[in-house]
């Protein structure tokens, strides 16, 4: 959060201290309160026009997050291990959690992570052959991980204004992906019980052909 704060200009909460307790070795943060409301709650109640204005100030959001620099590798701010679930283990295995230089050992992490939780061995050599021809986005891009609306914030308006201000939160798992990630996550997100998904294309450059097999794995995974 601090580096999104220091290197855009995307509304987030501020973070006023981080610290941690030496008897329990366990993290703290205490960040801003957004007063208002979710997207999510606010949706079944958006006119068409209002819709449209909130997806075009979210897609300079993002825009706003291509343009940073793209390290040599793919994780999370500081050189350390991907946070998504998809690359999580109860002990660490830095084949598995990352970071990945390359997006070959990032799709291999996929994979291994498909037989770590004890998929088919013939389905894994399945993947290592479709793989490299899905997934293979050499460059990483900056990436919130979790585009749904429950993470974006409608601001109380401010009195005297019409002007609808939205916060984005919830950014654990956010880090350098490959291009497609925020896309298939935001699909694999969906529930399909209403038009949201009709207007995720107006926020985030579609990769149909990999959210398709993403979200094949992850219910593999999960199902």
């Amino acid at each position: 959060m601090l580096f999104v704060r220091e290197n855009t200009n995307i509304p987030i909460p501020r973070v006023f201290a981080l610290y941690s307790d030496p008897e329990t070795s366990k993290n703290y943060i205490v960040i801003e309160r957004i007063i208002g409301q979710t997207l999510l709650s606010a949706w079944p109640q958006l006119s068409t026009l209002e819709k449209q204005r909130i997806t075009s100030d979210l897609r300079r959001y993002w825009d706003d997050l291509r343009p940073l620099p793209s390290p040599e590798y793919y994780g999370s701010v500081g050189k350390r291990p991907l946070l998504d679930e998809i690359f999580w283990t109860p002990q660490p295995d830095p084949l598995i959690n990352g970071p990945f230089g390359s997006i070959e050992d990032l799709n291999e992490a996929m994979i291994r992570k498909y037989a770590y939780n004890g998929g088919s061995t013939y389905r894994a050599e399945y993947l290592r052959k479709c793989f490299p021809l899905v997934f293979n986005d050499p460059k990483a891009a900056f990436t919130h991980g979790d585009l749904q609306r429950k993470n974006i914030m409608i601001r109380e308006k401010r009195q005297g204004s019409d002007e609808v201000s939205l916060v984005l939160i919830d950014w654990e798992k956010s880090g350098w992906y490959p291009r497609y990630w925020e896309y298939c996550l935001a699909v694999c997100a969906l529930r399909w019980d209403d038009d949201w998904s009709l207007w995720i294309d107006r926020i985030i450059t579609p990769f149909v052909a990999e959210a398709a097999w993403l979200q094949a794995l992850r219910l593999e995974l999960w199902s």
